[in-house]
């Protein structure tokens, strides 16, 4: 509970606030990895996400095998804030973990925490988009969107309907091309007026405006 806190804490300077007291905790964190108690490793490892350090990287890697869920769980969380080819090799094989959780975090992070556009981390978001769990599957997309890869515009065609999740319209917005306007409008048409309200709809409203907008410039 005190690694949990201590990488949590912060401190008010006037009408803002810092990390509180980083380097001691960052020591604390380091030393955590290494603790005989499973539960201390895994607050260590979520305190590393909130505050990461590189010096923990090759730890948090060998910690991604392990046989306990939650711990696997805790690393695929923590890994999305290092981008570093290591973590990315790693957050790989979570996706593809016998886990749901597991995988859409990792999915997640190598969809929407990682800048790096590489040919494998592609592969894997197109794999996951046919995966069992319906979050891993709209991670999935939203990853692919996000790098303008045009199979997620052409599945969007064909999924984009009044039961669509956010995932699918936050990924409408990150693309952005003419061709989801008028699924989307569709959608929109076809509410009743107690639909128009929420954060769905205002969802929804945002991917019609970015693909009206395009539209326009194209």
């Amino acid at each position: 509970m005190g690694l949990y806190i201590a990488s949590q804490l912060t401190q008010r300077k006037g009408a803002s606030s810092s990390e509180y007291a980083v380097e001691e905790t960052h020591k604390l964190l380091l030393d955590g990895l290494h603790d005989q108690h499973l539960d201390v490793v895994r607050a260590a490892v979520s305190g590393l996400g909130h505050r990461p350090h590189p010096s923990a990287l090759a730890d948090l890697v060998r910690w991604s095998a392990h046989p306990h869920t939650s711990l696997r769980w805790n690393v695929a969380v923590t890994l999305g804030r290092y981008e570093d080819p290591i973590a990315i090799e790693a957050l790989l094989r979570l996706a593809v973990d016998p886990d749901d959780a597991v995988r859409d975090w990792a999915t997640f992070g190598l969809g929407s925490l990682q800048s790096a556009d590489t040919p494998e981390i592609r592969a894997a978001l197109w794999r996951n988009l046919d995966d069992q769990d319906a979050d891993v599957r709209g991670e999935a997309l939203v990853g692919l969107a996000v790098r303008h890869d045009e199979r997620a515009v052409d599945h969007l065609v064909e999924h984009l309907g009044p039961q669509c999740l956010v995932y699918d319209l936050d990924a409408a917005q990150a693309l952005a091309v003419p061709r989801l306007l008028s699924p989307l409008q569709a959608i929109a048409g076809a509410l009743k007026d107690e639909d128009k309200e929420g954060y769905w709809f205002g969802r929804l409203q945002a991917a019609i405006e970015a693909c009206r907008t395009e539209s326009c410039d194209s």
